[in-house]
């Protein structure tokens, strides 16, 4: 169940520790002022120590930059593709970040990139809607549940009055 903060276990063969940064990105959010698609972040823990002994996430050992929301794929859009991505901080994983303001808007290569993060590993997963989706935007998001569906259709014997024109009438 994805509805709680997934707990991450990360296999790095290293025998001394270094620092992680873990972000989870829905990759198909829809983008409404573009008619298109883009990434919206759910997800953002920095400073979590991971070794070759120490392979589980410990949340309370790091920094929680930005709160976990559960994935939350909209109704009437295609299926969401997620990703859990694990980057090793800069200086072989020994610098800390600090200071740093996410937002769920972010892109992740440019994130990674700012703050020189080496990715390290990945997992992705799917999700559709379903009417528990409704609830993560009622009771987390207090947001109401958006409901996508498809583009109507031109209708090509009627005006933008929405006068019927006839075949030989130019609009």
């Amino acid at each position: 169940d994805a509805r709680e903060q997934l707990g991450i276990e990360l296999v790095t063969f290293r025998e001394e520790s270094r620092l992680h940064t873990l972000v989870m990105v829905d990759l198909d959010e829809p983008f409404e002022e573009q008619q298109t698609f883009r990434e919206q972040f759910h997800w953002v823990a920095a400073n979590l120590p991971f070794s070759m002994t120490k392979t589980k996430a410990d949340f309370a050992e790091g920094d929680v930059l930005l709160p976990y929301i559960p994935p939350h794929p909209a109704k009437g859009t295609p299926t969401h593709r997620y990703a859990v991505v694990a980057f090793e901080q800069s200086d072989a994983g020994q610098t800390r970040i600090s200071g740093v303001e996410a937002s769920r808007d972010m892109v992740l290569h440019e994130f990674a990139a700012k703050h020189k993060l080496r990715p390290v590993g990945i997992s992705f997963f799917r999700a559709t809607w379903n009417e528990s989706v409704d609830e993560v935007y009622r009771d987390i998001l207090n947001l109401p549940p958006p409901s996508f569906g498809p583009m109507p259709k031109p209708r090509k014997n009627v005006g933008p009055d929405g006068r019927k024109i006839s075949a030989y009438e130019n609009y």
